[in-house]
């Protein structure tokens, strides 16, 4: 079973000058969950960000599921109430399997889950 890594995030922070846009930050998160989503021995890919943000969040993960084949998400921390938020590409059904904390009502940094999970499939090794 493989592990996985997952988006780094930056893009949540405070309104500094001269920082990264957050579709700069989105960009490379996605390149990245990309990356970890074609490795062939694979089975799941946790992506995280630091970020309140749909577009680092939810649009990454949608964008992802596009053009990863053979990739779904699974309930990321069951327990936690905050749930993804549809749009942005993603399904209601799959934005449920995602987790937010939102600073002001979870006391908490921004910070949001997906729990990628390779589809079973037949091996031919």
């Amino acid at each position: 079973g493989g592990g996985g890594g997952g988006g780094g995030g930056g893009g949540g922070g405070g309104g500094g000058g001269g920082g990264k846009s957050v579709a700069a930050y989105a960009g490379g998160q996605l390149r990245l969950l990309r990356a970890a989503l074609s490795w062939p021995s694979v089975r799941e890919v946790v992506y995280s960000t630091c970020s309140v943000h749909c577009a680092e969040n939810e649009a990454v993960v949608a964008a992802a599921l596009e053009t990863a084949e053979g990739w779904t998400l699974r309930p990321a921390l069951p327990r936690w109430h905050r749930r993804g938020e549809a749009g942005a590409g993603l399904p209601a059904q799959l934005a449920l399997a995602c987790c937010r904390f939102c600073p002001r009502e979870d006391l908490t940094a921004g910070f949001f889950v997906a729990c990628f999970t390779r589809l079973a499939r037949s091996v031919e090794e």
